[in-house]
């Protein structure tokens, strides 16, 4: 504006108009910048839906190939061991391996999640991940009848995630989850009893750092709170009603 005359001297109903003007010039901004921040949400979270079908794609490619390609050398084994015994420990090898694989493909697309929902998934995870450990499960979960399939897979890899950062590093006798559900948004909070950690003098790993790009997806609000002795509490807020690209577990 240094073009302008000093606006000491505009008489006042021009002064009123140059006022109204910046206003207007402030609020076009401010939209411009909702505008960009929405579109760069969108495209984060469709990114994140992509790495989905990505890990689909390749869990099948884990159980239909490498999988069932163990499977019959099992079989053989096992068919073999039963005229040698000096293969049993060949066929027990084979076992695990195929074990290990169901369960890396399970960790890479819970089909358990699509097929029976959210609850009967984190109990699978409790089996999986906790209860190897010695980890006790208390979950508390209010999970709305309607919530769609990528909130539930948002929800669930968050809970993965805490679960696994509990079990590799918090030395925990009991792993919490609290689910609840309010008018118009959810909060999710994973605690721990374990070792904690100072925080805010921590800089975070790759799980928390994975978990608070997944909430800023989908705009939800993360935070961890922890102290050396007094475990660790995750909370996250989600705007329930939010807009954003459904997840069709179809395309999976």
């Amino acid at each position: 504006m240094s073009n302008d005359k000093p606006t000491k001297n505009l008489p006042p109903a021009e002064l009123l108009e140059l006022v109204r003007q910046m206003r207007t010039q402030q609020e076009a901004l401010r939209e411009q910048l909702r505008h960009e921040q929405n579109a760069l949400q969108t495209l984060a979270r469709r990114l994140w839906l992509q790495q989905e079908h990505e890990r689909a794609r390749l869990s099948r490619e884990l159980h239909d190939g490498v999988g069932q390609l163990l499977t019959g050398l099992k079989t053989q084994l096992g068919q073999s061991a039963a005229a040698d015994p000096a293969l049993t420990p060949l066929y027990e090898t084979a076992s695990d391996a195929v074990e290990s694989i169901r369960s890396l493909s399970r960790l890479m697309h819970p089909t358990v999640l699509t097929d029976l929902g959210l609850a009967a998934a984190i109990s699978w995870l409790d089996r999986q991940l906790l209860q190897p450990a010695g980890i006790r499960c208390q979950p508390e979960l209010d999970i709305p009848a309607d919530l769609e399939m990528d909130l539930q897979i948002f929800l669930f890899r968050l809970i993965q995630e805490a679960m696994v950062n509990t079990v590799k590093h918090a030395g925990a006798q009991q792993f919490s989850i609290y689910l609840h559900q309010a008018s118009d948004s959810l909060r999710l909070d994973l605690l721990d009893d374990g070792k904690g950690f100072a925080a805010s003098a921590t800089q975070p790993g790759i799980g928390l750092q994975s978990m608070r790009d997944r909430c800023k997806a989908f705009g939800a609000d993360i935070s961890v709170s922890s102290s050396p002795g007094n475990g660790c509490q995750i909370s996250v807020c989600l705007a329930y009603q939010q807009p954003g690209t459904a997840f069709s577990p179809e395309v999976l």
